[in-house]
């Protein structure tokens, strides 16, 4: 069994809507029959609404069952973040690919980052609407840090829903130095991954949810590498001591990392050996980020390394923790 944690889509019908309609979602333009641009980045990956192909690929490569949530940028970038009507259109195009995916899709329900005040509420009603299996966050919402206090009650609420949440991350505050050579996408993004985890392990999130299920896009980014570095920000003794690394969470930040899961999509066997190696194998999950380029959107990155570990272990990273933290008990 093969289940892939990371992956992005549209409805057809959405993606038709943001053509036709300024401001909402993605600044398409069409450009034929079921063909889009964005301006700024190129074609639109037909693959991303494109059911049909959509399921042929799964059914190819002999994925049981795929998680979708909507391409990052749309939920937040730099200032922008999604609104509540944005929220339930798009957690409405998610439904109707699970609908019509043939048992093979499963959604995450985007949270109405911009409207905090009744994130918690929407995100009850948005996955009891539509039956979907957990929430995706991308790490940063507009202006603020997901680590805000407004966002308190939005975090309360996922542990007390059980729900898996799959992190992904995004543009926040822009630095012209990451306009060339894709550097947001390349070396950008997976740094944003590592400064939302260490806001919310500072800002004691994890400690005061300790059930939270959170999957990290990318492999965490740059954490695995940084652990030790945080550890130290903790303990720093005199003149280099923070108070605020120790105000809220009672232990070293690298054990809250532990507690974590991360996606296989970091396109090296060697770093994904040591996410391994770091985390164990009851934390990776297999992942695409299907179906963009810069990501393994056919698994031939990570399947081969998988295929040398241990069949249990192996098994784990697959499906089995996937199947687990969906699974709801509350």
């Amino acid at each position: 069994m093969l289940v892939d944690v990371h992956a992005h889509g549209f409805s057809e019908e959405f993606v038709r809507r943001m053509a036709d309609t300024p401001g909402l979602g993605f600044p398409l333009q069409a450009t034929g029959p079921r063909s889009y641009h964005l301006p700024g980045y190129g074609t639109f990956d037909p693959l991303l609404y494109d059911l049909d192909a959509r399921l042929e690929s799964l059914k190819r490569r002999g994925v049981t069952l795929q998680l979708i949530s909507p391409s990052p940028s749309i939920i937040s970038n730099g200032p922008k973040v999604v609104s509540l009507e944005e929220t339930r259109q798009l957690n409405a195009s998610t439904a109707w690919m699970v609908a019509n995916g043939e048992g093979r899709i499963a959604g995450l329900a985007v949270p109405a980052l911009g409207d905090p005040t009744i994130a918690a509420d929407e995100l009850r009603r948005s996955v009891e609407q539509h039956g979907l299996v957990g929430v995706v966050l991308s790490t940063s919402a507009g202006p603020r840090p997901l680590d805000h206090p407004v966002f308190a009650p939005l975090f309360a609420a996922i542990e007390k829903l059980d729900l898996m949440v799959f992190m992904h991350s995004t543009s926040s505050a822009l630095s012209a130095t990451q306009t060339e050579y894709t550097l947001r996408t390349l070396v950008a993004w997976p740094t944003e991954t590592a400064i939302a985890v260490t806001r919310l392990i500072f800002a004691g999130t994890f400690e005061r949810h300790p059930r939270l299920k959170l999957v990290l896009s990318h492999g965490g980014g740059t954490l695995a590498n940084l652990a030790g570095r945080l550890d130290l920000g903790w303990s720093a003794p005199q003149y280099e001591a923070n108070v605020a690394c120790r105000a809220n969470i009672t232990r070293p930040p690298s054990t809250y990392l532990k507690s974590l899961y991360y996606d296989t999509v970091v396109a090296s066997p060697d770093v994904l050996a040591l996410i391994i190696k770091t985390y164990g194998a009851d934390h990776v999950l297999f992942g695409t980020d299907f179906p963009y380029e810069i990501g393994d959107a056919e698994g031939s990155l990570a399947l081969p390394m998988l295929d040398t570990l241990p069949i249990a272990d192996r098994e784990k990273i697959r499906s089995g923790n996937a199947l687990r933290l969906m699974a709801r008990h509350s």
